[in-house]
């Protein structure tokens, strides 16, 4: 390797791993993460994490990796999901993390398409594992965490054990390398892989830091799980500013207050259901959430009822942070309390200081504020592109815009409203009639926790709108009261024409409702029953 090329770019470049040792350099003994195995509280300090990462680097090496290779992760959120992902940027190797929630097929197709030639994982995992990997060719090294190895190749420790702590600095890292390939939700059909880059990412961090405002030696919780890119954009920032990050691998609510509380946390990111879980537990209004100063919300709008309820109990303000996993993922932010021409919707807000948006036609204009398109963002942020998949990445980037698939405008105050994915807005008697609309409505319904509104085959509509509501307090009576309501806040044709009262929804692992199931499980609802003569 030429000397001269490998110091500038040691010297010059923008690499995700190197993130973890500039701040072992400055805030070494400063907690890096608090996570809690079986239950029992583990600090781990910048230093501590590093020279772990250090030795799994070279554990992995010893074992054949090599750089550009990829390698899955099953974890939930601890210490060691981190190790192996910063292990992985440390070495230019691809962390392809996995979201354990899917089925066995989808965890194959994205071993199998990902190439992947390593697979670490937690020892819950074993068994969707070595389900999904077997046959495959590509698998050439398994590892299971901890001490023991089960069926795997090596123990993580094994791996770990009398390797060297020292720095790796044998290799250029370009700053447009692939540093971890995240699969989409699939929430419509097969999940598309998504190549995001070391200067992607990092520019994602100082992003983030810089929009949250965080404070040096910030103090976040995340229970958003680790393998989804919106975790990952909330870890980096806080690592960025040597903050802690206090992991739970879980969502209890009684045991999310009790840390909020004890651990001090100034900043969190849940999902509205979550907010709404938090506020519901035993006697939340007595505790001491002095500490807390901001909170974020991610994946769903929510009402000012709600939201005013959070600020009061928590005495935090709250943004809402929108993107999606091709722009690592905060494009926009709306910020609490920010002046819009509309009293309610789902307001994305402004970009974020690094990004630019705009509504654009399908010829790729740019269309004024007031009037409705697809949604547009451009930064430094955004994907590589979509792993394998040529023709999906260039359809993305048309007109020198990075598409979201989205449909939304900008009010006369500058503020990006939402209005529907493309694909979810149903077509009803020559009308376009917003899910988003009509979901929101619902869940100002009294009783009404989570609302999807969606399109089936109808013979004299084309599209009926129809409703699956969540509910522990409503039942079928209380349907026509529900109607009732939307007829008062909706157009006639945005009414659903048959509301379902459900005990759960089919959603993906970050929680998006699969629409696709609904529409599926309901097709033949609204189809004439032949009459026989």
């Amino acid at each position: 390797m030429n000397n001269h090329a490998l110091n500038r770019n040691l010297i010059e470049r923008v690499a995700l791993g190197d993130l973890l040792r500039k701040r072992s350099r400055d805030s070494g003994e400063k907690p890096a993460i608090i996570d809690f195995p079986a239950g029992e509280r583990r600090a781990t300090s910048y230093n501590e994490l590093n020279k772990r990462v250090n030795q799994l680097a070279h554990g992995l090496i010893a074992k054949g990796v090599k750089q550009g290779d990829k390698l899955a992760l099953f974890s939930t959120n601890q210490r060691d999901m981190l190790t192996v992902y910063f292990a992985c940027y440390k070495l230019g190797v691809i962390a392809v993390p996995i979201n354990f929630m899917q089925g066995v097929d989808d965890v194959r197709y994205n071993l199998e398409h990902s190439e992947t030639s390593a697979v670490v994982y937690e020892a819950m995992f074993a068994e969707l594992v070595h389900a999904s990997t077997e046959g495959n060719p590509h698998i050439k090294l398994t590892v299971q965490m901890g001490n023991t190895k089960g069926k795997s190749d090596y123990s993580l420790e094994a791996l770990l054990d009398n390797q060297s702590e020292q720095e790796i600095n044998d290799r250029i890292i370009e700053d447009r390398d692939t540093a971890h390939m995240i699969y989409t939700s699939g929430t419509t059909s097969r999940p598309k892989a998504v190549e995001s880059s070391h200067l992607a990412l990092t520019i994602a961090a100082l992003t983030g830091a810089i929009e949250l405002e965080l404070n040096r030696y910030n103090r976040m919780l995340l229970v958003l799980p680790l393998f989804h890119c919106a975790a990952l954009s909330v870890l980096h920032p806080v690592m960025m500013r040597g903050g802690c990050t206090v992991l739970h691998a879980a969502f209890d609510p009684n045991i999310i207050v009790d840390s909020l509380e004890q651990e001090k946390i100034e900043t969190a990111v849940f999902m509205p259901m979550m907010w709404h879980a938090l506020l519901a537990t035993p006697n939340v209004e007595q505790r001491d959430f002095k500490h807390f100063k901001l909170g974020v919300y991610s994946m769903a709008a929510m009402n000012s009822r709600s939201l005013e309820k959070v600020r009061k109990t928590f005495g935090c303000v709250m943004h809402l942070g929108s993107g999606q996993t091709e722009f690592a993922p905060v494009a926009c932010m709306y910020r609490d309390k920010t002046p819009t021409e509309f009293s309610e919707g789902n307001y994305w807000g402004e970009p974020v200081c690094t990004g630019e948006q705009a509504i654009i036609d399908k010829q790729g204009n740019e269309l004024p504020n007031g009037e409705a398109g697809e949604i547009v963002w451009r930064g430094p942020q955004v994907m590589s592109g979509y792993y394998k998949n040529e023709q999906a990445t260039a359809e993305a980037g048309k007109f020198g815009w990075h598409h979201t698939g989205d449909i939304g405008l900008i009010d006369n105050q500058g503020q990006l409203l939402f209005i529907d994915r493309i694909k979810d807005t149903i077509k009803s008697g020559g009308e376009n009639v917003s899910s988003q609309k009509v979901e929101q409505v619902l869940e100002l319904f009294d009783g009404v926790e989570r609302a999807a509104a969606f399109g089936v085959s109808h013979p004299h509509w084309g599209e009926a709108v129809c409703a699956c509501i969540i509910s522990s307090t409503l039942s079928e009576p209380d349907i026509p009261s529900i109607e009732d309501h939307c007829k008062a806040q909706l157009g006639k044709f945005e009414v659903p024409k048959a509301i379902f009262i459900c005990e759960t929804l089919p959603v993906t692992g970050t929680g998006k409702i699969r629409k696709v199931e609904l529409r599926a499980q309901y097709k033949d609802l609204f189809i004439p029953i032949p009459v026989n003569n």
